[in-house]
């Protein structure tokens, strides 16, 4: 079907994290629908818990996009640090436009019989299938009440939905969006449009979701037992997938990539990925890289086959698959 009709304009809201995988991923997946034009506003960058509050004068910043986009959807993505600046932001939005607005992330996930008090939505979970379901019903100017994984206030009646199935397969997600003319960067009293992450000197990467342990002291003890039933909690993108992501951001002009962080709970411990991985990664992306491990799972050996030397591994900015011998450094860091 082709849709002739204008747009509906979609904002994506990132609190106080520029690197934020969820929001990157989602705005990439919206550029990807027809009829729906997304923007992302990035709000603060802190990666701590203590919480710097908004100033006046970022809140008219916010306050002013939002009039000048007029959303028909506002997905904000909330930690629980920052759970009062949402509750600020979701006035802000309210008192500026007629969006629906929509709370995700883990604070939602866990807490969604306050959040959906606060918010006309809450996605529980993994958000990419259901927010794709949502955007397009609202598009489309359909029903979504039944849409799983959202729970849905309606004049303080609730709906909530069950969950679906875990996403095995990772290679199917968007990667997440870099560089993008519909950013919005508050921070600092002022509004920027160009993207810090492609001049940081990190590269960060996502390679898989979910952890094989439950410690009590992690979120992960506290998710297990909701996806219970619902497919495998541990799962891993494909070497190729991770490499082609690594390649497309290392190719974005203007980057200065120096060292690749691997956000993953437990790097490589499937031994055909990492044979893989020991093989292709020194040839095609080459830079040092950080990964973390549980002890339980490290292995002297397994750091023999990360630590590669480098002094056959490509340039990653060279375009091709020649070699650069500048370094004999090992391309793992613990």
């Amino acid at each position: 079907m082709s849709y002739s009709q204008k747009p509906i304009e979609v904002v994506l809201l990132a609190l106080y994290r520029y690197q934020n995988f969820p929001v990157r991923i989602l705005h990439a997946l919206l550029e990807n629908i027809e009829g729906v034009r997304p923007t992302t506003i990035f709000f603060q960058d802190f990666y701590t818990n203590a919480v710097k509050y908004p100033t006046p004068t970022e809140e008219t910043l916010l306050k002013e996009i939002i009039t000048e986009l007029n959303p028909k959807l506002v997905g904000l993505s909330v930690y629980s640090p920052y759970l009062y600046v949402a509750k600020r932001i979701n006035h802000i939005i309210r008192s500026n436009s007629s969006a629906s607005v929509i709370w995700g992330g883990i604070h939602p996930t866990l807490s969604p019989e306050t959040c959906v008090k606060e918010a006309d939505m809450v996605c529980i979970g993994e958000g990419e299938d259901a927010f794709t379901e949502l955007v397009m019903a609202l598009r489309d100017e359909s029903e979504y009440q039944q849409i799983k994984n959202l729970w849905i206030n309606t004049n303080g009646a609730i709906i909530q939905n069950p969950m679906r199935p875990l996403m095995q397969n990772l290679d199917r997600i968007p990667f997440p969006a870099y560089g993008r003319d519909s950013f919005y960067f508050i921070g600092s009293n002022k509004v920027v449009r160009k993207d810090p992450a492609i001049s940081d000197p990190i590269l960060a990467v996502m390679p898989a979701r979910g952890c094989p342990f439950t410690c009590s002291y992690c979120v992960n003890s506290l998710l297990r037992p909701m996806y219970k039933g619902l497919g495998r909690f541990s799962r891993r993108r494909s070497v190729k997938n991770i490499i082609a992501e690594m390649q497309a951001i290392l190719a974005i002009p203007g980057n200065k990539k120096k060292v690749v962080e691997f956000h993953d709970e437990n790097f490589g411990t499937d031994e055909s990925w990492l044979n893989e991985f020991e093989t292709r990664y020194p040839l095609e992306i080459g830079l040092p890289f950080k990964v973390q491990y549980n002890p339980k799972l490290i292995k002297s050996s397994m750091i023999a086959r990360l630590a590669i030397d480098r002094s056959d591994t490509a340039s990653p900015t060279s375009g091709n698959n020649s070699t650069s011998r500048s370094s004999n450094s090992p391309v793992f860091r613990p």
